[in-house]
């Protein structure tokens, strides 16, 4: 070849140099040229801060293992790799230090960096968490703590754990190592041969080792608040287990054989990233309560029907458009909660859960009562806030073990009269809604306690409201009202009263007999005085007045009310106020 023409290896392409470099080069070649190092850092040799990732969460992109290391050592985001290695490294030789005080090999060395390695970060992880782990389990402290095992090598201490687990642990029944900044869990971990709980929570898990399938006692596995990013297959082998609680994680998805956990009671998934359910879900024929609130479900596996002990379903905050028509088929289910979704109708089905006791629907895309609710007998908490709702059925007098009804943030503008069947009534939230009246029926409430009308187009103080003898809350703020009856005084039961940004001129000297209030909320009205009766509130602990009038000012007799009271003034151009 002319030597005129020739190609020198560093003119070479990516694709052809970086397997050449794989095989052959060798660290020493790799500093002859600059193009060569770049390769040899980001292609050929990922960066020890990708390698750690990669350690902690061995499935996943790029990202998602960087993030999730971010994390669990606190890094922010915006460093270089670099400064995140010296920060990893620095943590762990303290941490290192600290469980081996005499261990120099352990110090944070600030120039050389000969400790910087792969191996010696996976050594460290190993018989850290070992040390952390031992010292929490029952013996384990004292044992460490002899003067003979005292200053040993972090290493050496490490290889120590496993013949002692094997002599101390089988005896153990519960085991807690929550709230410990455990990073990894050590596969002897599987020696405990008669662990019944091991609470695991508050930690920087991503995964757990093959080892845990050999807990066959285990019945409770607490694993909530860490950053596990899948299950091992081994999970099936915990035959005996009733509780899993696994919120708060990283999960994605769950293994089909979770379907073998043929004990299992409680399930809490709560907070991970699901996005479907395996079909083996439905093999759980003792699960009692499912939490899969907070994940990114679209739509439910038809074998949902098939858990037919189920009691409680959480499904709020995800992203169901649907329900199957399987959710009928739940005998046992009390409680059903389906708040932060996209639901806009219901399966006719539902209306076959014939234990149902409470129903949460708030915050979808309903614009009419679902008439299968109608039919649920059993039902006493009704949550339909925060949807598009423009008129209740007079079927609702059919829900005559209701408590709470939650009617917030629709578009109501009128209230059936037949609202008077609802003799067990408790609670009625109607805040933002569109009413201009209340039917007269609503006296006839006989247990409500609670009732919440606040910023609708209220005129006027219905009369019916004073036969409430039970009311302990009545909120009216932001609607229109100009006069309060004299008989307001008869919500002799009354705690907590707010009349804020109506356009009330004066109050009924009747508003003394409140005897029990402790809350008045008279914001944002047109009062030019109190009554001298308020004096009688003994038991007032907040007063809020926000009044525009200069020639304003609170009575003296504000003055003999609760040593507790407090009073808001702020806002108010008063010019003269008593002592």
């Amino acid at each position: 070849m002319n030597p005129s023409s020739s190609i020198t290896i560093e003119h070479l392409p990516s694709e052809i140099l970086v397997p050449i470099l794989k095989e052959c080069a060798s660290p020493s070649l790799f500093s002859v040229c600059g193009r060569w190092h770049y390769l040899l850092a980001n292609e050929v040799m990922p960066s020890l801060y990708k390698q750690i990732s990669k350690v902690h969460v061995p499935n996943g992109d790029v990202n998602k293992q960087a993030l999730i290391l971010d994390k669990i050592y606190r890094l922010g985001g915006k460093l270089s790799e670099t400064v995140k290695v010296n920060a990893i490294f620095k943590q762990t030789f303290a941490l290192a230090s600290f469980l081996s005080p005499l261990e120099l090999e352990f110090k944070w060395i600030t120039e050389e960096k000969r400790y910087f390695t792969l191996a010696n970060y996976s050594s460290y992880l190993v018989n850290i968490n070992r040390l952390l782990m031992w010292n929490r389990i029952p013996g384990g402290k004292q044992y460490l703590d002899q003067e003979a095992i005292k200053y040993l090598p972090l290493e050496k201490k490490g290889k120590l754990f496993s013949n002692w687990i094997k002599r101390y642990g089988k005896d153990i029944t519960s085991l807690c190592l929550h709230v410990m900044d455990l990073t990894f869990l050590p596969s002897e971990i599987g020696q405990l041969s008669q662990l019944q709980t091991l609470e695991l929570s508050c930690n920087q898990l991503t995964f757990l080792p093959p080892e845990i399938g050999q807990l066959s006692q285990l019945q409770e596995l607490h694993l909530n608040d860490n950053q596990l990013t899948f299950l091992p297959l081994e999970i099936k082998q915990l035959l005996k287990l009733q509780t899993l609680n696994l919120s708060g994680n990283q999960l994605t998805a769950l293994p089909a054989e979770i379907g073998q956990l043929s004990q299992l009671q409680t399930l809490n998934l709560r907070m991970n990233q699901l996005t479907a359910l395996p079909a083996e879900i439905g093999q759980l024929s003792k699960l009692q309560t499912l939490d899969l609130s907070h994940n990114q479900l679209t739509f439910l596996p038809p074998e949902i029907g098939q858990i037919s002990q189920l009691q409680k379903l959480d499904l709020n905050s995800n992203q169901l458009t649907s329900l199957p028509a399987e959710i009928g088929h739940l005998p046992q289910l009390q409680e059903l909660c389906l708040s932060r979704n996209q639901l806009t109708t219901l399966p006719a089905e539902i209306e076959q859960l014939s234990q149902l006791q409470t129903l949460d629907l708030s915050h979808n895309q309903l614009t009419s009562f679902p008439a299968e609710i109608v039919q649920l007998s059993q039902l006493q908490d009704l949550n339909l806030r925060n949807n598009q709702l423009t008129s209740l059925p007079a079927e609702i007098e059919q829900l005559s073990q209701l408590q709470t009804l939650g009617l917030s943030h629709n578009q109501l503008t009128s209230f059936p009269a037949e609202i008077v069947q609802l003799s067990q009534l408790q609670y009625l939230d109607l805040y933002h809604n569109q009413l201009t009246t209340l039917p007269a029926a609503i006296g006839q409430l006989s247990q409500l306690q609670e009732l919440y009308l606040s910023h609708n187009q209220l005129t006027s103080f219905q009369a019916e409201i004073v036969q409430l003898s039970q009311l302990q809350k009545l909120y009216l703020e932001g609607n229109q009202l100009t006069t309060l009856p004299a008989e307001i005084g008869q919500l002799s039961q009354l705690q907590s009263l707010d009349l804020s940004s109506n356009q009330l001129t004066s109050l009924p000297a009747e508003i003394g007999q409140l005897s029990l209030l402790k809350y008045l909320n008279l914001e944002n009205n047109q009062l030019t005085a109190l009554p001298a009766e308020i004096r009688r509130i003994s038991k007032l602990q907040t007063l809020n007045l926000q009044i525009s009038q200069p020639t304003f000012f609170p009575p003296p007799e504000i003055g003999r009310l609760s040593n507790q009271l407090n009073l808001k003034l702020n806002g108010n151009p008063l010019q003269n106020i008593p002592d």
